[in-house]
């Protein structure tokens, strides 16, 4: 299963909307803003789908037209609904599929924080709830919302697998489980491995009190019937025997009308050789009846500790979680959503989710087209390029575009992702283990930009002696330089640290040095740091009356305190021809006026300053010098 195109007429923010898909890539990953069209287009393709699924039912209706293309075992399938009418390639005015091609799962996770997309899953469980207890297994839903409730069950599941096979070697891997089996006491031996089963009242039978669980087989588990009855009796069939009588409560308790069943894990493989989709479904048509309350597997960490599926955290399940979905599903086609699934991990999980979802082999996924969203600038910093799909909304319009992810991570300071102080030290990380050599950090996105520029105005024939890296924030910048990480997880390599001379003075005032580098202002004020690869640089002050006395006194010294300092790094392309386009005055108390910067950084650094010529980028010159000076020496 393969997306190729899909197109949308209106659905919310989804208006004449319009999307690509590349061949290459098995997963897709958008990311936006809120409110930018990320979930519409998720709840959009939901719908769609589910309208193709139910297109004989009656009362079968969809809010919008839209057309979509997908490809499945290399036939080219395009449907279009259109004005209440359906075409299927060249074939107009069509009531039902028929026999054409379409996917045999749409898997959703969705973690809840998008709560159409909860209504959507539960509205199609409910309905097929209704029809379940005498359905077959034929007869499985189509469409399965995957959330954090499933955990225990997507484990258990891979486990059951015999040992040795590569889905449980992995999960085994991942989560540190030694052995599977319920510790005997006193022991640090164990069973054979078992699954333990906890079965409710489900929803149909709420109200019955007609049951004879003792005596009479038919109304064992509530009257289950059809597929329901099918599985549990596969189940009882493989009962463990506990041949050490260990003791552990099971059977069917009637103070709190449930079942506990202890399986034997060698006699359910039996029971589904080769047949592990067929045992996820049976058990998650268990779970939409509402009869699964709870299913575990006992075992025992390499750690040396005992412990059951549901003590591992989200961060150590979650690419676990892709992987059992895939794994689950290979050899089906399949559409997977997964609606923001690092949400809620800590930034460092978040890092490492799309690595070890890209372990995963391509074997596993060709017939499974996997879209994620994701607003985390950890996971998209772990990205690879071609892989990130750039959602934007400009008030009227949403569209979407293959973007490059340095881009994407440039339009942080238009507000597209905030990066904590963790993420961003997990981002630069990243970036210093993958270059070699003297890097300049700057306080923002547009301060890089602006470097970059300025380095290529003025020496357009010669490499750059160091990388060019924002460091996000003057307060991180900050604290970047001041902590040990940088000299501890890259020695020897110089670094140089760029802070504007405004509220920053005091950042860059606060850094301990070893002794003074550069004492003239308008050269920048440079410092080696107590780490002798380490420098701090201000910057350097203009020749230019109106901005010098905004930082220096009468006698050229700094003013000595951030908030009586103004000079940010757009200033030093200050002209009084760009008074009132990017410059204007600003009132002070006590009756006097700074000039300041006032517009769109983005797009001053974008769109003005690239048009100026090399002479208006003269006064980084004596930092670049400096840094050139710096990187010859040993």
């Amino acid at each position: 299963m393969r997306l190729k195109s899909l197109y949308i007429a209106q659905y919310k923010n989804l208006r004449d909307f319009s999307l690509i898909f590349e061949d290459s890539n098995f997963i897709d990953v958008f990311v936006g803003t809120n409110g930018s069209g990320k979930s519409n287009l998720f709840e959009a393709l939901i719908e769609i789908f589910r309208h193709l699924d139910q297109l004989e039912r009656a009362d079968n209706e969809i809010a919008f037209d839209y057309k979509i293309n997908y490809e499945i075992d290399g036939i080219e399938t395009e449907i279009e609904w259109n004005g209440g009418k359906l075409r299927i390639n060249k074939d107009q005015n069509r009531t039902s599929l028929g026999q054409t091609p379409f996917p045999d799962n749409v898997l959703i996770y969705y973690s809840g924080h998008n709560t159409t997309v909860s209504n959507l899953i539960d509205s199609y469980t409910e309905s097929f709830r209704r029809r379940i207890k005498g359905a077959s297994l034929e007869d499985s839903r189509r469409f399965i919302g995957i959330g954090p409730e499933y955990k225990a069950l997507l484990l258990a599941v891979l486990l059951v697998q015999p040992e040795g096979t590569t889905a449980r070697t992995f999960i085994s891997k991942k989560l540190g489980i030694e052995k599977l089996g319920i510790t005997k006491p006193g022991t640090v031996e164990v069973t054979e491995p078992v699954l333990r089963i906890e079965l409710r009242r489900p929803e149909y039978a709420e109200g019955k009190d007609e049951f004879n669980f003792e005596n009479n087989d038919d109304d064992r588990y509530w009257k289950a019937q059809g597929i329901t009855k099918d599985f549990l009796d596969i189940l009882r069939s493989c009962t463990w025997g506990n041949s050490e009588g260990l003791t552990v409560t099971e059977g069917y308790l009637s103070g709190s009308d449930r079942y506990v069943l202890y399986i034997s894990i060698n006699k359910l493989q039996q029971a589904f050789a080769d047949k592990l989709q067929d045992l996820f479904l049976y058990f998650d048509n268990l779970k939409t009846l509402g009869m699964l309350a709870d299913v575990s597997v006992p075992l025992r960490l390499i750690s040396g500790g005992e412990g059951n599926l549901n003590h591992f955290s989200d961060g150590q399940f979650q690419s676990v979680y892709i992987y059992s979905i895939v794994e689950l599903f290979k050899g089906r086609n399949c559409l997977t959503l997964l609606d923001e699934p690092d949400a809620f991990l800590h930034p460092e999980w978040q890092f490492l989710f799309l690595k070890q979802v890209f372990e995963i082999t391509s074997n596993a996924v060709r017939n499974n087209h996997i879209l994620m969203s994701s607003h985390s600038a950890s996971t998209i910093t772990s990205a690879d390029q071609n892989q990130i799909n750039l959602i934007s909304f400009d008030g009227t319009k949403v569209s979407s575009r293959r973007a490059n992810k340095d881009e994407i991570i440039r339009s942080l300071s238009a507000g597209l992702i905030s990066f904590s102080e963790s993420e961003a030290r997990l981002n630069i990380n990243h970036i210093l283990r993958g270059t070699s050599g003297a890097v300049l950090f700057a306080e923002g996105i547009t301060d890089e930009m602006i470097l970059e520029l300025a380095w290529s105005k003025l020496y357009p024939d010669a490499e750059c002696p160091c990388g060019i890296q924002n460091a996000f924030d003057r307060i991180f910048l900050r604290n970047l330089f001041s902590r040990e990480d940088l000299k501890n997880n890259f020695p020897e390599r110089k670094m140089f640290a760029l802070f504007d001379f405004d509220e920053a003075f005091d950042d860059w005032n606060g850094l301990k040095k070893a002794r003074d580098e550069v004492t003239d202002p308008h050269l920048g004020l440079t410092k080696q740091l107590v780490y002798p690869h380490h420098y701090a640089t201000l910057l350097p002050v203009p020749n230019v009356d109106a901005l010098k006395c905004q930082v220096l006194d009468k006698t050229g010294k700094p003013w000595g305190r951030g908030q009586d300092s103004h000079l940010s790094i757009e200033l030093l392309f200050y002209s009084e021809e760009q008074m009132g386009k990017w410059f204007r005055l600003r009132p002070t108390p006590g009756g006097g006026e700074i000039i300041e910067f006032f517009g769109d950084k983005v797009e001053f650094a974008k769109t003005f300053v690239p048009t100026l010529s090399a002479e208006y980028f003269a006064p980084f010159r004596p930092l670049f010098d400096f840094i050139i000076a710096k990187c010859r020496t040993e």
